[in-house]
């Protein structure tokens, strides 16, 4: 792949990530007006727990994009196509009939976790919840297309546009239907971004149908064991947020709960900065792999130097302007929004230095030493969360959920070094960032 499309994917994710982020910010800005904290918090709770259900993608989002990359870098685009469709289908209908079945085994959990004056809110958005969820894990696999076939750009211009269309949406229908207005917000943007999605990826792919029909046994055969390995790492990742929410509305309530929110979403936006443009390596290497494997090292070398850099400074920035980031955003100094914030700034600052290994294996196709790292953090995240939840209250349950996440992410690297010989003192890079950006441009 050339230097120039790898550029122009990187940009256009971080563009991505810049627009988003506006549009999170004005968004929960106008929604803690609206609807109050508490009213965030249960939308919060609500869709952590459903979004349990996208382990039921099968980890076929991962594989998507590694053997995309893979059959382009062979010149089957026949081969390609036939992945994308069989992903689309298995995950499709298999997810669609599973959902029906863990409907009520959501109202049971919601009726345990959410006070009882809260209930009827919550059942209320349950059912187009479930919906705007599957329609997202079909999506997932779209995106996966173009990054497989190496055109992020269009990716990033149709989530940007979404992004968009789901703010106009919750500011016409909030003012009148509450919450609920939100997940009627949610819906419709999914529904159109998956459209547009599947138009987007045809116009690229030209071996790909108007409707995706073609299932293959043998496609699902190659890619099983791949994901599998994504699949125990969807389940770990998806178990994380919803336990951090639940013990948090245990141990510190809603309001707690609707803060947290607010502070991760910050911290993410950031993190996608760096993240986004890294996940540019899963194709890059992929095709490496099957032509020029000797050139992984160097690639790895200049992204993890890259991402030290800008991690340094964007996660200084953060924790620095954490008490105008209140003031702005809440209208006043919210002592729990703060400490979250610089919390979950701490901890992913450490996580974000670990993509550049995370997204090599994944390229490589070594995903085991990534499931390594996500059982770590998630059964770290359970444990301490509870120790330090009732012993500390909410904090605790954040604290819990930092230290497991960068232990958890220094497993990564930990097994990347040590297996491609890199000393850990590479840890601190020594080149500079004016010099390491020359090389990347030129």
């Amino acid at each position: 792949m050339r230097k120039r499309q790898i550029l122009i994917n990187a940009g256009m994710s971080v563009v991505q990530v810049v627009v988003t982020s506006i549009v999170v910010f004005v968004l929960y800005r106008f929604l803690l007006k609206s609807i109050g904290v508490e009213q965030l918090g249960i939308w919060s709770v609500v869709l952590a727990i459903v979004s349990i259900a996208q382990i039921m993608d099968l980890g076929f989002t991962g594989s998507v994009v590694k053997f995309t990359a893979k059959h382009l870098a062979l010149g089957d685009d026949v081969r390609t196509s036939e992945v994308i469709q069989t992903a689309i289908l298995t995950v499709g209908v298999f997810a669609g009939l599973v959902l029906l079945i863990f409907y009520p085994i959501v109202k049971r959990i919601l009726g345990i976790v959410l006070p009882p004056e809260d209930l009827s809110l919550a059942f209320s958005i349950l059912g187009y919840t479930f919906l705007s969820v599957w329609f997202l894990m079909i999506i997932r696999i779209l995106q996966a297309g173009f990054d497989g076939i190496q055109r992020m750009e269009v990716r990033s211009i149709s989530v940007m546009g979404a992004s968009l269309l789901n703010l106009f949406l919750c500011l016409q229908f909030v003012p009148k239907y509450g919450l609920k207005g939100v997940v009627y917000a949610v819906s419709i943007r999914n529904f159109v971004l998956l459209i547009v999605s599947w138009v987007l990826l045809r116009k690229h792919l030209s071996s790909l149908p108007r409707f995706p029909h073609k299932w293959k046994r043998n496609i699902l055969k190659e890619v099983f064991g791949y994901s599998m390995h994504f699949q125990v790492i969807n389940i770990t990742v998806m178990l994380c947020d919803p336990v951090t929410k639940v013990l948090l509305s245990r141990f510190g309530g809603l309001s707690m709960t609707g803060y947290y929110e607010m502070a991760s979403k910050v911290v993410q936006q950031f993190r996608s900065l760096i993240v986004s443009a890294n996940r540019t390596l899963i194709p890059v290497i992929a095709d490496l792999k099957e032509r020029i494997s000797e050139k992984i090292s160097s690639v790895y070398s200049y992204s993890y130097q890259l991402s030290f850099y800008l991690s340094v400074f964007l996660y200084s920035c953060v924790i620095i302007s954490t008490p105008f980031i209140s003031k702005l955003w809440i209208g006043n100094y919210q002592s729990s929004f703060m400490c979250f914030l610089g919390l979950l700034a701490i901890g992913n600052f450490v996580n974000t230095l670990n993509a550049p290994a995370y997204f090599a294996n994944l390229g490589s196709g070594r995903i085991s030493r990534n499931v390594i790292s996500h059982i770590v953090t998630s059964v770290a995240n359970v444990v301490l969360g509870v120790i330090l939840g009732v012993i500390y209250g909410g904090t605790g349950v954040v604290v819990a959920w930092v230290i497991a996440l960068m232990t958890g992410s220094s497993v990564v690297c930990f097994i990347y070094c040590r297996e491609n010989n890199i000393p850990m003192s590479e840890v601190l890079p020594k080149t500079s960032f004016i010099y390491l950006c020359k090389r990347l441009i030129g």
